[in-house]
């Protein structure tokens, strides 16, 4: 009995854990493991579940892959909506929408960096549990 107990403790202990590694922090890691890959969107595009809630009723999905646009150097600069945090969600500091940019090279198409575009609220930008 007592090896059942020490196994449900143990067991709550890391989903505790694997609870603590999501949200912006965990965002921000997934976004820095994607420079130096490949794009492989090539044209603006929309999700499929754009505009619609994605999260009980306080997270929408982005519009997508919003513009391309280049720098002065010639990059290519790829504007993504991902997600927004509706403004009754219980953290104000997270309100708002989740909007990036991936700067491209035109030759290649890898990824050479990334970064919060205007108008969004970086701290909107989180993996969910």
């Amino acid at each position: 009995m007592r090896f059942y107990y020490i196994l449900i403790t143990i067991s709550l202990f890391l989903f505790m854990l694997s609870g603590c590694a999501v949200g912006h922090d965990d965002y921000v890691n997934y976004k820095n493991r994607t420079v130096g890959t490949k794009k492989i969107e090539k044209k603006p595009f929309k999700w499929k579940d754009s505009g619609e809630l994605i999260r009980s009723n306080f997270l929408v999905s982005g519009e997508g892959l919003t513009h391309i646009s280049k720098d002065k150097s010639g990059n290519l600069i790829y504007h993504y909506s991902v997600q927004e945090v509706l403004p009754h969600f219980s953290k104000t500091e997270w309100v708002g929408k989740c909007l990036i940019y991936d700067v491209v090279d035109p030759m290649d198409y890898i990824i050479t960096s990334w970064g919060f575009d205007e108008g969004g609220n970086p701290l909107s930008c989180r993996t969910w549990p």
